[in-house]
């Protein structure tokens, strides 16, 4: 799955249950994780995001740049 495609799956998801998760790189990977789980700390690039979209406006940037690049 592309980073677009990951964030669109984890908005879902956070509004279906109702919690915050965070979508980010892992060995090469987009993986979604709750913002509880420790893993969270350690996906590079990473943004938060709600059942609204993202959490924080820098990540609106990252996520801009990131879907230009391909990722």
């Amino acid at each position: 799955m592309t980073f677009k495609e990951t964030v669109i799956l984890a908005i879902k998801l956070a509004h279906r249950q109702q919690q915050e998760l965070v979508v980010g790189r892992e060995d090469g990977r987009w993986e979604i994780v709750p913002i509880t789980d420790a893993r969270s700390d350690q996906l590079r690039p990473s943004v938060i995001v709600t059942g609204a979209g993202l959490k924080y406006p820098e990540h609106e940037d990252l996520y801009a740049r990131l879907v230009a690049e391909g990722a």
